[in-house]
């Protein structure tokens, strides 16, 4: 097995770095609207956009690996950046360019690759969370179109992108087999949004709401019988999500060992003291370890682009709390510094913490990994 990278990785990932110090930099700091538009099609100017996606519908054709490397890089520059390389990666296209029409490909695949619009993915629901096929909104076809009733909750990046990934019921029947998606316009008679609540790490979250809201028939990108499916893509995307935990952990990690050379207490370094030493070493072990964890789940993705379930728990579970210890200590070395918001550390802790939340939380992935090695299912449901 060879753990090396290759001259090609190399060349993406030092690529990237100069990119941003270039051309991103001095749009990543805008949050608004317009200045999301704006880094979006400047990141679709310098091929950062649609990383994975297919090179005939305006993609760079990346594999999985690749891509997830560059994710890491440019989140660890940025998180504005690197939120979008992965959205517009292994985001919600993923879905649509695996399941979806030579039309909505065309559509919405090349739409995103070229920085010209958006999409969102809408899973969880209020009595949806972590039970996610418990879900109760409902799609029903009438005529050429298809309508929509019910909520999604948490939902990123509505304000700035056109169109949200529904996941949706098609049928009654209570089970995952009635589970299908729809890819709904945010100008859909019958939708709208709140305001959005604010997280931890300042980012807005949305809830989504159907009330006969109609759309095309041929915006329905599967029907039913589709959970399974629609989760194996997820994967990827949680692939995506947990490369920017790297990210942010790498910053964090090379911001403290950084500052530990440069800030001086008893007349000399801090980095002189064996306490931040051992500190760094096992900041830069976990990080390390983790890094292996995700690379290694994307490796196993192949041909299929689709990594195995089993290596991305074990990567989800063990990056999320890895980058959660390496932020905190990062804090930790910088003191009351590091405390405060004029250094990017909280930040950082910020973003990570939610890695144990959102694409299933810690729990739910020890749990299916228990059931993969145990080789017997595992159910949370109360049983009558």
């Amino acid at each position: 097995m060879n753990f090396e990278m290759t001259p090609r990785q190399l060349e993406l990932i030092e690529t990237a770095r100069e990119a941003y110090a270039r051309k991103l930099e001095p749009l990543a700091g805008d949050r608004s609207v317009e200045g999301t538009w704006k880094l979006r099609k400047a990141m679709a100017e310098q091929g950062f956009l649609g990383l994975n996606m297919p090179t005939d519908l305006g993609g760079v054709g990346l594999p999985l690996l690749d891509t997830l490397m560059v994710i890491q890089t440019l989140h660890a520059c940025s998180s504005a950046v690197g939120s979008l390389a992965h959205r517009t990666s292994t985001g919600a296209c993923g879905a649509i360019e695996a399941y979806g029409t030579p039309e909505q490909r065309e559509k919405y695949i090349r739409g995103i690759c070229s920085g010209e619009l958006g999409i969102s993915i809408g899973i969880t629901e209020p009595e949806a969370g972590s039970a996610a096929t418990a879900m109760r909104t409902r799609a029903e076809i009438d005529g050429d179109e298809v309508v929509i009733n019910g909520s999604k909750q948490f939902v990123s990046s509505i304000n700035t992108n056109d169109y949200t990934v529904v996941y949706c019921r098609f049928g009654t029947t209570g089970r995952s087999s009635d589970i299908g998606a729809v890819i709904v316009p945010h100008d859909a008679p019958g939708f709208s949004r709140s305001n959005g609540t604010i997280n931890m790490a300042d980012e807005l979250l949305f809830e989504l709401y159907f009330d006969e809201c109609r759309v095309p028939k041929s915006n329905i990108l599967l029907d039913g019988s589709a959970f399974g499916k629609l989760i194996s893509v997820y994967n990827a995307e949680r692939l995506g999500s947990i490369s920017r935990l790297l990210g942010a952990a790498q910053a964090a990690y090379e911001y403290a060992l950084a500052y530990s050379k440069e800030r001086h207490q008893f007349n000399r370094p801090i980095s002189d003291f064996q306490g931040i030493q051992w500190m760094l070493a096992e900041m830069r072990i976990k990080l390390d370890a983790a890094q292996l964890l995700v690379y290694r789940a994307a490796a196993t993705a192949g041909a299929t682009g689709l990594p195995e379930p089993l290596e991305t728990s074990i990567a989800k579970v063990f990056t999320a709390k890895a980058a959660k210890e390496i932020c905190d200590d990062a804090i930790q070395i910088l003191g009351a510094n590091g405390y405060t918001k004029e250094y990017p550390l909280v930040h950082r802790y910020a973003e990570v913490r939610g890695g144990s939340i959102y694409g299933g939380t810690l729990q739910i992935h020890k749990n299916m990994i228990a059931a993969k090695i145990l080789d017997r299912p595992i159910s949370q449901w109360k049983k009558d």
